[in-house]
C-alpha cells in the first residue's frame, strides 16, 4: 500500500467483490496470512506457485468459496510484495 501511496495514484475505495457468504472472506484472510508469514521467506518457481493453486482450490477440506477466497488472499499478499519489491521473482 505504501508504494501505492509513494507513486501518487489515487485509489478510490468501493466494493469490488459482493459478498455473499463468510467462507470466502475467512479464505481471504487466511490465505493473505499464510502468504504473509509462511511464503515471503521462501523461493517459489511458476510451477511451485501453479501446483500450490490447484492443490488448494481442489481441497475438498474446505468449501470452494473458502477455496476460491484462499487463493486470492494468497496473490493479493504476492502482488502487495511486488509492488513493495520484495524480489518475489528472480
Amino acid at each position: 500500500m505504501e508504494a501505492i501511496q509513494a507513486s501518487g495514484i489515487s485509489i478510490t475505495p468501493k466494493t469490488v467483490v459482493a459478498r455473499t457468504e463468510r467462507d470466502f472472506i475467512d479464505g481471504v484472510c487466511s490465505g493473505y496470512l499464510t502468504n504473509f508469514h509462511e511464503y515471503q521467506v521462501i523461493s517459489l518457481s511458476d510451477r511451485n506457485l501453479y501446483t500450490f493453486l490447484v492443490n488448494t482450490i481442489l481441497d475438498v477440506q474446505c468449501s470452494d468459496l473458502f477455496n476460491a477466497g484462499y487463493c486470492t488472499g494468497w496473490i493479493g499478499a504476492l502482488i502487495e510484495a511486488l509492488l513493495e519489491d520484495r524480489r518475489v521473482f528472480r
